[in-house]
């Protein structure tokens, strides 16, 4: 029998090509039917499919299970159905493979997203999958593909629900847009950084655009990791030509991109439009080729959904925020023992201003709910601000409930050199892919010695690398002591850092504050012991990035140590002692202007929109109703406040999920307004209508949910027709509610030949409605050619484009 892993990295591996294209070539996939059902109804034609991928030369197939999951099959009242299609379905394949190959189970998303872009907890997506995963395993499946994933939190339920129940092989895969970014804004870089670490065995990405783009993607991930990757393009962008979905790149072409593969990929395949011809044709030109190997320069690596930070290895010393921490700040237990964030969202927003590179997240006061409180600050914070954070508590439950809450790659502060928390502590960081903050102290206390500091080091490296986790996702903290009270052991300190660099070279942390306890001109003091820090092998330190004189200090010492190479960090905050984050607040102050008082009441409602405050907007909206009508608040504060938002998500200072939580709180203010305009019995304007549709046979609806939440929270009257929407339907619809315009959504590209029947009978009709269509496949030459009047990219364009056309 063959073995996945140890053929995986040594030679050039095939997986197969289409499943869905190949479906609807043998003419057994009907509109609006359920593809995976297939297995069962059709066992025979699958099986046809996957020989015709074997003989080709794949070496795993994949079998046709994409949307097997309860979610995806209760669309088609079959969620009664999973065990028996999942397990069918490998069965299936197995008997096509028999031992000449392997057999992949095809994990698709669910659909919804997690918590706070959406509206389930990251518990039930990984209850979700681990009922698609279990009757594979117990069929015999041989290894894991998770496809075409848009959100990386569901990507790493997916794996930990694999996870808790078996260590066989995991294919983990993103689908990237043409700008580089997956709908909610993860790079092809940050998404390589934060699951290499987790428990799988190849990543890459698949689907959405051909093999020019999917190339340049899939080598950014290849300059960033040593992981196994798998390129899985589409045969091109669909295109519309005499009525049916064309797929553009033939087999000659695919393969011409071979060689470029062959310089990262460990596993090469293809995705929508390939076929068992372009399958042969690759692996004629790849399969049993050696498999490059690649080194990449250490660093450790934290992440948010959008953006990574390299720490330690040479890179510049790394300030981590401390002040979102209960400790000593009255305001913020009082609010941790309300249940609220909101001074945590200012905190957040203001220390990013300030520079800080990642935010430590502290909720610990006495009698609360901590792993409760820790998930909803982890959150809270996350929606308001891109950087990574560090999961600070000492309570198991709450550090695993901040691991599940995060988008990226944490760093859990912190693990210590005793027993019980390196079996308790490691394990979550090598199941959800954390970072480790290694406090170099044990049962007994703090070490006055290097020596024994190192020898606590010396365990944890030991426990963790039995573990599987790296020494450069080991951040080690030399312990910050109070020079007023002990000077010896604070010296001491230093020489552990210099010691920790020669035997390990791994990364260093302190939490500087500690140092000046009890001492006057605190700043002055925590500055000094910086740049003696630094001059050790200091790379990052827990600090209160408003102090103006640490930063002077810390870009100094960058440039003495020469961890700024061309002095061009140091010239270029050597003038602005204010030392705010020009990069990201600059931009996002040229844009975010009030026009109100700051700190005014309108000020602030004006805010709660723009950072997507859903827990305040409700009660300044009903300070606001005291001095205005419901209408002048939503057309002069609401809704100028959400163009804000547009233009900040235009610039790629927003990304989806700031939009999502922005306009949920706008939303909330107007279920408000609106509730007061039928009280007072005030008859609003009923501005536009537009009805949005997802097309006949589409079940997909998260996109056509964002569009149209944007279009209610701008004014309009949104009829939302829901999804797998037939053409009467729609028409009925238009003419009901004498609509000013119709959207039209399809995911999938067997579905979009269904937007120009819509429209080609809209026209019939003589419907006077402007027609608006979009979708993860749609073109705006498709647009163009099945007669539409707008296309548009995404959410924020879609409501610019009409209220500009209607």
């Amino acid at each position: 029998m063959r073995n996945f892993r140890e053929e995986l990295g040594k030679k050039i591996l095939i997986l197969d090509g289409a499943m869905g294209t190949q479906l609807q070539e043998k003419g057994i996939l009907k509109t609006g039917a359920c593809p995976d059902y297939l297995n069962v109804t059709h066992p025979k034609d699958i099986s046809d499919i996957h020989e015709s991928y074997l003989d080709a030369g794949a070496d795993i197939i994949v079998t046709n299970t994409f949307g097997a999951n309860p979610i995806k099959l209760s669309e088609f009242e079959l969620e009664d159905k999973v065990y028996e299609i999942n397990f069918e379905a490998v069965k299936v394949a197995k008997s096509a493979v028999k031992d000449k190959g392997f057999v992949s189970l095809s994990i698709g998303p669910t659909g919804k997203f997690i918590e706070p872009v959406g509206d389930v907890s990251f518990d039930y997506i990984k209850e979700v999958f681990k009922k698609q995963v279990k009757p594979a395993i117990d069929a015999g499946v041989d290894l894991f593909s998770l496809e075409t994933f848009m959100d990386i939190k569901e990507l790493k339920a997916a794996i930990v629900a694999i996870r808790e129940l078996t260590n066989k092989p995991i294919i983990a895969m993103m689908t990237f847009a043409e700008d580089g970014r997956t709908i909610l804004g993860t790079s092809p870089e940050v998404f390589a950084k934060t699951i290499e670490v987790m428990e799988v065995d190849v990543i890459g990405a698949n689907c959405s655009v051909g093999p020019d783009l999917l190339n340049e993607f899939v080598k950014r991930m290849a300059d960033v990791t040593d992981k196994p990757l798998i390129i899985q393009p589409n045969a091109g962008i669909p295109r519309l030509v005499d009525g049916k979905t064309i797929f553009p790149v033939g087999p000659k072409e695919f393969v011409s991109y071979a060689d470029d593969f062959l310089e990262y990929a460990a596993i090469v395949a293809g995705c929508c439009g390939t076929s068992p011809e372009h399958i042969k044709l690759l692996a004629k030109k790849l399969k049993g080729k050696p498999a490059k190997k690649r080194n990449i320069e250490k660093s450790t690596v934290l992440t948010s959904r959008t953006e990574l930070v390299h720490i330690g290895y040479g890179n510049p010393v790394v300030f981590i925020g401390e002040r979102l921490n209960p400790t000593g700040k009255k305001h913020l237990k009082e609010q941790l023992k309300e249940g609220k964030t909101g001074l945590y969202r200012k905190g957040a927003i203001e220390q990013v201003e300030h520079g800080a590179k990642a935010l430590d997240v502290n909720v610990g006061v006495p009698m609360i709910d901590e792993p409760s409180m820790m998930k909803k600050c982890v959150l809270a914070v996350q929606s308001v601000v891109n950087v990574p954070l560090v999961v600070d508590s000492s309570n198991t439950e709450a550090i695993e409930e901040g691991l599940k809450a995060a988008d990226g790659k944490v760093l859990i502060n912190s693990v210590n050199g005793s027993s019980e928390s390196m079996d308790t502590i490691l394990p979550l960081a090598k199941k959800y892919g954390a970072a480790i903050l290694a406090l170099l102290l044990d049962e007994t206390g703090i070490p006055n010695t290097a020596e024994e500091r190192i020898a606590i080091l010396d365990r944890i490296v030991k426990k963790a690398k039995e573990l599987g986790i790296r020494e450069e996702d080991i951040v080690a903290d030399a312990l910050a002591l109070t020079v007023g009270s002990d000077k010896v052991r604070a010296l001491e300190s230093l020489r552990t850092i210099k010691l920790i660099k020669e035997k390990y070279s791994m990364t260093t942390i302190l939490g500087l504050s500690n140092v000046s306890f009890g001492l006057p001109n605190r700043k002055l003091m925590n500055a000094s012991y910086l740049s003696m820090a630094v001059y050790n092998g200091l790379d990052s330190a827990i600090v209160n990035p408003y102090d103006e004189l640490l930063w002077q200090i810390k870009f100094a010492s960058d440039l003495i140590v020469d961890r700024d190479k061309d002095a061009s960090i140091y010239i270029n905050n050597s003038s602005d002692i204010t030392l705010q984050n020009k990069t990201q607040a600059t931009k996002k102050e040229e844009i975010v202007e009030s026009q109100f008082e700051k700190g005014s009441l309108e000020d602030r409602l004006f805010m709660c929109v723009v950072e997507g405050n859903e827990e305040e907007i409700v009660n300044f909206t009903k300070e606001a109703l005291k001095k205005y009508e419901p209408l002048q608040i939503s057309n002069n504060i609401l809704i100028p406040a959400l163009d804000i938002v547009g233009k900040l998500y235009d610039r790629g200072i927003y990304f989806l999920p700031q939009m999502i939580k922005s306009a949920n709180a706008m939303k909330k203010a107007f279920n408000l307004l609106k509730e007061i305009i039928k009280k007072r019995a005030v008859k609003q304007k009923t501005g536009k209508t537009i009805v949005m549709a997802t097309v006949k046979g589409d079940i997909h609806d998260i996109g056509k949910n964002i569009v149209s939440l944007l279009f209610e929270t701008n004014g309009f009257e949104v009829v939302d027709l829901g999804k797998n929407v037939d053409d009467e339907t729609i028409i009925k619809a238009i003419e009901k509610y004498n609509a000013d315009a119709v959207g039209l959504s399809a995911l999938m590209t067997t579905t979009m030949i269904n937007m120009k029947n819509i429209i080609d009978k809209i026209k019939m009709k003589g419907l006077k409605v402007k027609i608006m269509v979009g979708g993860a496949a749609v073109t705006k030459e498709f647009a163009k050619k099945i007669g539409a009047d707008i296309y548009a990219k995404d959410a924020i364009e879609a409501v610019r484009l009409v209220k500009q056309n209607v």
